[in-house]
């Protein structure tokens, strides 16, 4: 589930195009105005079995309405949305059926797209979402968070003013890897506290694989329309023994990525959306939903959330998240390098020993006393010599690692810089 940024004029040709060659996530494109026709409500195919996305005026849980009208973000640009005289707020996109070039039978049709991601508040001025969502300190710059994105009636939307908006100041903890675990999460600080008016969703407890089989609810923008809930989907690959991702039968979109996925039983967060299948196909000139069966396709992918907690944890702190508003004391070492090879050779080493489970986070940007001047790499090594982490550039040039002891033993940090190039700074790190 590709997330691709856009602005400007070049958003509509460009998004007509993408759909045109049916790639996964195509993106809005600006046209202005925000009340639209009645939603299209008719079953028509979608990702996994029945479609189950639901406005949230529509749906019967009153748990989950909550969670989308008081809990839930629509990840923008400001380029996306105007706000008017009397502090009301148009969005600049074309309608879901135009921006996606979808046939005439598909649903929502008249929705317009102004998002590109979705996030949940998990604390007072708190974002969780994708790390593909936000990349960069000028991606956080140029992100809005917007509040109350969702219809009121087929024909109605909830009025959203610029109180409704919140900036990004920093992003706490990101991680996007592939290896050793697959991560894609990232905590943003907002520039506000979002409480009392909005309510921060509960993050759910333990760090324990989800049952197979058991149900799941996604809320977000999917291919960035308002906000829709989906609590149709199910475990498909737990992933029990690694904790990273769990797959589910989710109907998502591009858009949904970031959304919180809730478990369906105390609708706490349990995971991230974060990738899936193509979403829309061509059918004779015209693009539809992809049709998949419940158990067919890929499956959607969804970061579990426990490690994306443990990682704000380990650099801030949060009664609601950590239980301490303190956050945990760093250790520090400097170094200074020339001509390591990736951290492989001529590196400042630091050993330190872990019990299975244990999370050692270290870098030169993130952490507490970490710094870096020029372009720093680490690597972590286990005791017999192999690679089990590394970060080149996690911060703009400077590095952060965390990594997650399967096994106990001794691992060793290794402070080093880009290729050939000469680095030096604080290489900071925790043990949790």
């Amino acid at each position: 589930m590709r997330t691709i940024r856009r602005s400007g004029a070049g958003r509509k040709l460009f998004a007509s195009l993408l759909c045109t060659v049916s790639l996964a996530a195509c993106g809005p494109a600006p046209e202005a105005g925000q009340e639209t026709a009645p939603t299209d409500t008719a079953a028509q195919p979608v990702v996994y079995g029945t479609d189950n996305r639901t406005d949230v005026y529509a749906h019967a849980n009153a748990t989950l309405r909550q969670r989308a009208q008081k809990s839930t973000v629509a990840l923008m640009n400001p380029s996306d949305y105007t706000v008017g005289s009397n502090g009301n707020v148009t969005f600049n996109a074309s309608p879901l059926g135009t921006a996606y070039g979808l046939c005439s039978n598909q649903r929502f049709l008249n929705d317009l797209t102004p998002a590109f991601c979705s996030g949940t508040l998990i604390d007072d001025d708190l974002v969780l979402t994708a790390g593909h969502c936000i990349t960069s300190a000028s991606a956080c710059a140029n992100t809005r968070f917007v509040f109350n994105f969702y219809r009121t009636s087929a024909t109605g939307m909830q009025t959203v003013t610029s109180a409704d908006i919140f900036s990004c100041t920093s992003i706490v903890v990101r991680q996007q890897v592939s290896s050793p675990l697959n991560l894609d999460y990232a905590i943003v600080k907002l520039d506000r506290a979002a409480t009392p008016r909005f309510e921060p969703a509960p993050i759910r407890a333990g760090n324990t694989a989800l049952a197979v089989g058991s149900k799941v609810t996604v809320i977000g923008s999917g291919s960035g329309i308002p906000f829709k809930i989906d609590d149709g989907g199910s475990v498909r690959n737990a992933r029990a023994s690694t904790l990273d991702y769990f797959v589910a039968s989710t109907d998502t979109f591009g858009g949904n990525s970031g959304s919180g996925v809730y478990e369906n039983t105390g609708y706490t967060v349990a995971g991230i959306l974060v990738r899936g299948e193509t979403d829309y196909v061509s059918s004779g000139g015209c693009n539809i939903v992809n049709t998949c069966t419940e158990t067919g396709c890929r499956g959607e992918d969804i970061t579990y959330v426990r490690p994306a907690v443990t990682a704000y944890c380990a650099v801030a702190g949060s009664l609601r998240l950590c239980g301490t508003t303190n956050p945990p004391p760093t250790t520090t070492f400097p170094f200074t390098a020339t001509a390591t090879n990736n951290a492989t050779v001529n590196t400042t080493d630091k050993t330190v020993t872990l019990a299975a489970g244990q999370t050692l986070q270290f870098g030169t940007c993130t952490l507490p006393g970490a710094s870096g001047t020029g372009d720093t790499f680490l690597r972590l090594v286990n005791s017999a010599g192999t690679t089990v982490a590394s970060n080149d550039d996690s911060c703009s040039l400077l590095s952060f690692v965390s990594h997650t002891a399967t096994t106990a033993g001794t691992y060793t940090m290794r402070a080093g810089c880009y290729s050939s190039n000469s680095c030096s700074g604080t290489v900071a790190y925790t043990i949790q």
